[in-house]
């Protein structure tokens, strides 16, 4: 009776402090903590970058910059708030592209593509933020973690250049967050799950029929004689 009643309790104790603080569990459950655009932009900013427009899928940003006459898009990932991917969109006058793969795979400038290389198509069909969602001040913001799994791209080369929270106190973590959740499939926590779901298919083909003598099993108690006419 006892159990009961203290079940009871921590039941309504529950229920009101949910009513009371309604956006303390979804906060939680709602995903992962990823940089926010307001991080992002401000960063490249202070590297000289001039914002053109940004949109964002999944936990990676698409951001539309340019320096000197050359415009780009920047794959940046809000984990690990590190450049990605670049792709080359207007070259300044007298700028010359630099081929892919001759810098790297990483960052170099604005005329160096590498990495997750955004389209302009794919740039235009992905969610495109506000002036007033980038204008928030906070470091940080969530993503879902179905958003998380839209987007997936091959590792690039970190350097300091493409990090852009680079020597702070939450950079490690950032990058650990990143790197469980890239598509390299190198068995990080990507692919745990599919690991998984292989090694239960492996273990139901081994179970399945492990004494099977060949006969119709369907009857339980067949005799292997045509039971039909029975």
């Amino acid at each position: 009776m006892k159990l009961k009643t203290s079940l009871c309790i921590a039941a309504v104790l529950l229920h009101l402090s949910a009513a009371a603080f309604p956006n303390v569990g979804a906060a939680y459950a709602a995903g992962h903590k990823m940089r926010s655009a307001h991080f992002v932009t401000t960063a490249l900013e202070k590297k000289g970058f001039k914002i053109d427009g940004v949109h964002r899928r999944g936990q990676v940003y698409f951001v539309k910059v340019t320096d000197d006459g050359t415009t780009a898009i920047l794959a940046i990932d809000g984990y690990s708030a590190e450049i990605v991917g670049l792709k080359v969109l207007v070259l300044a006058p007298g700028a010359t592209a630099k081929a892919r793969g001759t810098g790297g795979n990483h960052f170099v400038d604005l005329t160096y593509e590498y990495g997750y290389v955004v389209e302009e198509t794919v740039y235009e069909a992905s969610y495109e933020l506000t002036v007033e969602e980038i204008s928030v001040t906070e470091e940080y913001t969530e993503v879902s973690y179905e958003e998380s799994e839209e987007v997936s791209y091959e590792e690039v080369e970190e350097t300091a250049e493409a990090d852009l929270d680079d020597g702070t106190a939450e950079d490690a973590e950032g990058d650990a967050e990143a790197d469980a959740n890239d598509d390299a499939d190198d068995g990080d926590a990507d692919d745990a799950a599919a690991d998984a779901d292989a090694d239960d298919a492996s273990d139901d083909a081994s179970d399945d029929g492990a004494g099977d003598d060949g006969g119709d099993d369907s009857g339980g108690d067949d005799d292997g004689g045509d039971d039909s006419a029975e």
